[in-house]
């Protein structure tokens, strides 16, 4: 029963996100900004940091696909950039020992890469307007200054979470 848990909780903070934006009022702090709750993508990043970099990166495909399916015309975009976003995360812990502050700089680290691909595509292929200059002012730093102040809230109980995950996994295997 407690595996199906994690599952539950991400397809929650999917819907959330939608939700969030009219309940924190995002879109009325200023005029030209475009802040982006990345909530899923946080917890993914914790799960991959905390369980197994492979359930992270399955739960980032998963639910990349199915941010595609339903917020965007283009399948494949999320896929790639949460998918990418937790793998090069997960390359960076190897070399690092996990505290709190690392854990919250790589939940970073991954929106600050998954809306830089989310952008380049879009740019490449034509699907945005945006400069480079006015992405990175008007969504990229609004967009990571609200997502720092999710994670830091999220951080502690979410890497409790995972641990007794971690360890529940573990005593089933055994």
């Amino acid at each position: 029963m407690r595996k199906y848990i994690l599952p539950a909780l991400l397809l929650f903070l999917f819907i959330l996100e939608s939700m969030s934006v009219d309940f924190f009022g995002l879109h009325s702090f200023h005029e030209e900004w475009i802040i982006v709750p990345r909530f899923m993508l946080i917890v993914i990043v914790l799960c991959a940091i905390y369980t197994s970099p492979y359930v992270g990166l399955i739960c980032a495909m998963l639910f990349g696909f199915l941010y595609d399916v339903v917020y965007t015309e283009i399948l494949g975009v999320y896929l790639f950039a949460f998918g990418i976003s937790v793998y090069i995360v997960s390359g960076i812990l190897r070399f690092v020992n996990t505290n709190y502050l690392i854990s919250f700089l790589m939940v970073l680290v991954s929106i600050s890469i998954t809306e830089h691909l989310v952008f380049g595509i879009h740019s490449l292929i034509g699907t945005t307007e945006l400069t480079h200059s006015d992405f990175l002012s008007m969504r990229m730093v609004p967009t990571l200054i609200f997502n720092a102040i999710i994670a830091s809230i999220l951080l502690f109980p979410i890497k409790l979470f995972m641990e007794r995950l971690a360890i529940e996994q573990k005593d089933e295997l055994t």
